[in-house]
């Protein structure tokens, strides 16, 4: 009588490896729109900061183009005008964004996702 060595992957080892990259899957979906939308932000600070004329131009209308330039690319879910910060430096105009995006994950375990982005509009 042969023995025979099985080789491969059990139903119990295939179900382990699929809850795992289920998980994982499920994770990711939950972050990753968040990084897009924080790349988007910086896409916008970056547009901004090579208008020559951003610099002159007053607080809400910088706001205004931010806003505009992230809804173009569906991003202005979580980021909203007050988490829009302008002031005034001695070597041009500082435009800070700090915001929060908060996900539901599993049950009452949540996401927390904690953006800064700045950029300074030179003359």
């Amino acid at each position: 009588m042969k023995i025979r060595n099985h080789s491969g992957l059990t139903l119990i080892g295939f179900l382990i490896v699929l809850v795992i990259t289920l998980f994982f899957a499920y994770a990711a979906m939950r972050v990753v729109p968040m990084y897009l939308e924080y790349h988007a932000l910086g896409n916008a600070l970056e547009l901004l900061q090579k208008d020559p004329n951003s610099s002159s131009l007053p607080p809400s209308k910088i706001k205004q183009k931010i806003q505009m330039s992230l809804w173009a690319s569906y991003a202005s879910d979580n980021i909203k005008d007050k988490n829009v910060k302008i002031s005034k430096k001695s070597d041009g105009v500082n435009v800070r964004v700090v915001y929060e995006v908060r996900k539901p994950f599993l049950g009452n375990i949540d996401i927390i996702g904690h953006f800064d982005k700045s950029v300074i509009l030179r003359k």
